[in-house]
This record gives structure tokens, sequence and C-alpha cells, in this order.
């Protein structure tokens, strides 16, 4: 079966997470995740996170490392999630590859319908708090 490898961006500012919303033909359409896509073949984590950052929200980012790392299982294949604390470097997100972007109060994040793997990582940050994400 084969395993996706899946980037998303835990960025903070001012006490605030910032979390996309996905385009509606998408699959798990219209919900809410924390940025980031599918590694390419030829790119690392690393590297996919700071391409799908520029193209999904036009916005440059400084990794300062991985928070966590989510496994799910899925009809057909699975996920593995890699979530990194990143900083903006330049710009300001807007939704560019997706349907909207905002930032939410870490309480907000609860009411977000969030596709599994997403769902882990909101668990522990509300269990947890933003734990040192808040940079700004």
């Amino acid at each position: 079966m084969n395993t996706l490898v899946v980037t998303a961006a835990l960025i903070a500012k001012g006490g605030r997470l910032l979390v996309a919303q996905r385009e509606s033909k998408d699959d798990w359409g219209l919900y809410w995740e924390f940025p980031g896509g599918k590694m390419e073949e030829d790119e690392g984590p690393e590297e996919c996170i700071k391409r799908e950052l520029q193209e999904e929200l036009g916005i440059n980012v400084e990794i300062e490392g991985i928070r966590q790392a989510v496994f799910k299982r899925y009809k057909g294949f699975n996920i593995l999630l890699l979530a990194y604390k990143c900083r903006i470097k330049d710009g300001i997100p807007r939704a560019v590859g997706c349907r909207e972007v905002k930032w939410v109060k870490q309480e907000e994040l609860k009411d977000l319908q969030m596709p599994p793997a997403d769902e882990e990582i909101r668990e522990r940050i509300l269990q947890e708090g933003l734990w040192d994400l808040d940079v700004a």
C-alpha cells in the first residue's frame, strides 16, 4: 500500500494559528487544515513545505523544526503527515491555492472541520497549548 508523505505548517502569531480551507473540489473539500501539501518525488519534506506555502499562500517561510508526525490509514493508501513549526519570512498569507486562509485562536480550533490527520495535530495543540509556536 502506498504511503503519501504530506507536510503541514504550524505558524502562530499574536496567539493565533494560521489555517487554510480546502477548495470544494478537493478531497476533504471545504475542510480546514494546517497549510501544506504532498511531497513530490524530487524533494524532501522541508523543500515541500516551502514550495507548498509559496504556491498556496504566497509566503516564504523559515522552518524552525518538526513538531509532530502523524500516520493515518485510509482506504487504499496511507498518509504520513509531518507538521513543522514555521515562521513567515516574507509575504502576507492569502488564498492563492486554497479557498480561504485565516488566523484562529487556540480555542477556535475545536470548531473547525478538519481531515483526520490534521485532527490529531489539533488535539495535541488543544491539550498542550500552542507549545512554543508563538514567535511574533
